[in-house]
């Protein structure tokens, strides 16, 4: 598959692009000049930050949260900048441009996806890019030589550097050295040859231009080969669908490759000539969540380590920021928003204290043992770093009534950081306690340990969401006394229903409340979406039986929040739809388009309480479809497709487990050995 645009391409973000997990190119431009952006996801200026301290603790935040003190609140979570002001908070930085200047103006870009090579075309010529997979500063272009070539420094893109304390770079015919106030300096080079030009990003290491344009388009080809074979096929009748799916699966890996760095908000493709949004930094709240989604149907599980080795490269500073809040010490508590090293960005106390971003990643390092099979993992890293969680949970949460209760917590973003912006029992946190409970305990079975009683506590005597309204006509609240009141980016409070699954679409007893619950949400709107927000209620829809309404939210995805280039956007691209929050449509994140893509094969499977829902959101008006071998918890891989009236679906055991499946409002509970098939087909 190839995908095309034509120039003019303005603005960096509507670049066509390409990673390695590591360095980031996209290509735009307009006239006769070609940019090719270069970014690197471990590109940190480390300066300034919050470092947690005793005076943090839930006791007093409580308190002047109960006497409505703001100015305490802020003081508490307030950036202290480190040792220059310059620099309240770290963030990644911008690091340079190659600049190609062609005789005649760039027609247009294509992305080959089979090989990962980009083209610009221009004049019947063509310049073609291909970045090393394996060799993760290097790329080299295949060019007529009447282009000519200019490496320019970040430093002279804008003044951005220069306000934040940087000293100019280092100028040579080959390229620059750029050095940095408080971190090593960083050199981007490049070496001319006939018809070829090879670039090389390096942190003080040895530059090799040795490899050839052609060794790398080879490399690439082999590369790109192997994955297509190994990740699932979605192909359905809705053309767009299949596109945002391919394109959407080749970002993934170029952004979050096994052997790479942690990606952040923007991945590897970061402005050259700004600082990122929000610093481009780890926002454990939603964002870093989406854009890992898709590792797990995909197959793609080892893409998670990287982030899992960071977190838990951290224990010793999450170990310290619980036991400044809640005074334990055998917890883990991890703020909303981190740089690489874990250092808070301050001055939003409500992310500070949202502490299902902890139980969030410890549900995904859960399910990345029950997906993969790796037991060793649980064993040696996955379980300290759950426990150690839940201790955090477990010393906030107190005794009333004979129920347990949360005195005191946060959905996240929602009123912002106002002194209203908590309460009672929020949803979102009584799910991420629930499902952290449940994962516990089938973690202890899988390990031989005895359940703690308290997990056990927790899953009879803590509420699964906060209700609002009168009996009989309540539904599911922000926490106690408050129900939804606004059209919201987060929709947290139906957090039980997706990400965390701890209450089933199909659950008798819950039925009329989520459908009162789905009836306000909707009635709020889309008004106040971001563009991460779609995914999630694509998940939401699929969960609430609107598979007609899923489909053509993620359409509507595409349409207003994708610039002219592709490139995913925080806000929409144009008025009407939402008021947005950054106030411009120029604002890139990785996010959404990755949701997007774990979006699609939840149509097709989702979890729900340990049953797998098969097909619930495929569209009845889809006369044909098919995927195949979409990754399942357990081990299985899960197949189906319609044709000419029938519709058929099959699970194969990769590894001995018993799968329970619900197809048609049918429950199917069967015990498979490795390499084992199950099957099942229908009329349609």
């Amino acid at each position: 598959m190839k995908i095309t645009h034509s120039f003019p391409l303005p603005h960096i973000h509507m670049g066509t692009t390409a990673g390695n997990g590591e360095l980031g190119l996209s290509v735009w431009g307009e006239g006769n000049t070609v940019n090719i952006s270069v970014g690197a996801s471990s590109l940190w200026d480390h300066r300034g930050g919050m470092s947690w301290s005793p005076r943090q603790n839930f006791r007093d935040l409580r308190a002047a949260w109960e006497c409505n003190d703001k100015a305490t609140i802020r003081s508490m979570f307030a950036a202290d900048g480190g040792e220059d002001s310059q620099m309240p908070r770290p963030s990644h930085i911008p690091l340079g441009r190659l600049a190609l200047t062609l005789p005649a103006p760039a027609e247009r870009v294509t992305l080959d996806l089979d090989n990962g090579c980009i083209e610009v075309a221009y004049e019947g010529k063509s310049i073609f890019v291909a970045l090393a997979q394996r060799d993760k500063g290097y790329f080299a272009l295949q060019l007529p030589d009447e282009v000519r070539a200019e490496l320019i420094p970040a430093f002279e893109l804008s003044d951005v550097l220069r306000k934040i304390g940087y000293s100019a770079p280092e100028k040579t015919t080959a390229g620059f050295f750029q050095p940095m106030p408080a971190d090593p300096g960083f050199r981007l080079e490049m070496r001319q040859l006939p018809g070829e030009l090879r670039c090389r990003f390096t942190r003080g290491e040895a530059s090799d231009f040795s490899a050839s344009f052609d060794g790398l388009r080879r490399e690439n080809a082999a590369y790109w080969e192997r994955f297509r074979q190994q990740v699932p096929e979605v192909e359905t009748p809705n053309a767009l669908i299949n596109e945002l799916y391919r394109l959407g699966i080749f970002k993934f890996e170029s952004m979050t490759a096994a052997d790479g760095t942690p990606a952040g908000l923007q991945g590897p493709w970061l402005e050259d000539d700004a600082l990122p949004p929000w610093s481009g930094d780890y926002h454990f709240n939603i964002n870093v969540q989406m854009c890992y989604w898709p590792a797990y149907s995909s197959g793609r599980f080892h893409n998670l380590l990287p982030l899992f080795r960071m977190i838990l490269s951290w224990r010793e500073k999450l170990r310290y920021n619980a036991k400044c809040f809640v005074g334990i010490d055998d917890g883990y508590m991890l703020p909303h928003a981190v740089d690489d090293r874990c250092v808070c960005m301050g001055g939003f106390w409500t992310g500070a204290v949202d502490h299902a971003s902890s139980a969030w990643m410890a549900q995904m390092m859960f399910d990345y043992v029950r997906y993969s099979g790796d037991a060793a993992f649980l064993k040696e890293g996955a379980w300290d770093f759950m426990v150690g969680v839940m201790n955090v949970y477990l010393a906030m949460l107190e005794e009333k009534e004979g129920r347990l209760t949360l005195p005191f917590g946060v959905s996240p973003e929602y009123r912002g950081d106002r002194l209203d912006a908590a309460g009672e029992n929020p949803s979102f946190q009584l799910a991420a306690i629930h499902r952290l409970a449940c994962d516990l305990i089938t973690g202890a079975e899988m390990l031989g340990l005895p359940p703690d009683p308290a997990w056990l506590q927790i899953e009879a005597e803590l509420p699964q969401a906060t209700l609002w309204g009168d009996p009989g006509r309540e539904e599911i609240a922000l926490w106690q006394d408050t129900p939804l009141e606004e059209s919201h980016r987060h929709h947290s409070h139906l957090a039980a229903l997706c990400p965390f699954n701890t209450i089933s679409p199909e659950d008798e007893a819950w039925r009329d409340i989520l459908e009162r619950s789905r009836d306000r949400w909707i009635g709020m709107g889309m008004g106040r979406w971001a563009g991460w927000s779609i995914p999630w209620a694509v998940m939401l829809h699929n969960r609430f039986g609107n598979a007609e309404m899923a489909e053509f939210l993620i359409e509507l995805w595409s349409r207003c929040y994708r610039n002219k280039g592709g490139g995913t956007l925080h806000d929409p691209n144009f008025n009407g739809l939402s008021l947005g929050l950054c106030g411009s449509n120029k604002v890139m994140q990785m996010d959404a388009g990755m949701g997007i893509v774990a979006a699609i094969a939840d149509l097709f499977l989702y979890e729900s309480g340990a049953i797998l829902y098969a097909l619930h959101g495929v569209p009845d008006s889809w006369e044909h479809f098919s995927v195949k071998n979409l990754h399942c918890p357990g081990g299985f891989l899960f197949s189906a497709e319609r044709k000419a009236g029938r519709t058929s679906i099959q699970l194969q055991a990769t590894r001995s487990g018993t799968i329970k499946l619900n197809w048609r409002k049918s429950l199917h509970s069967r015990t498979l050995g490795a390499g084992e098939l199950f099957s099942l087909e229908e009329q349609a």
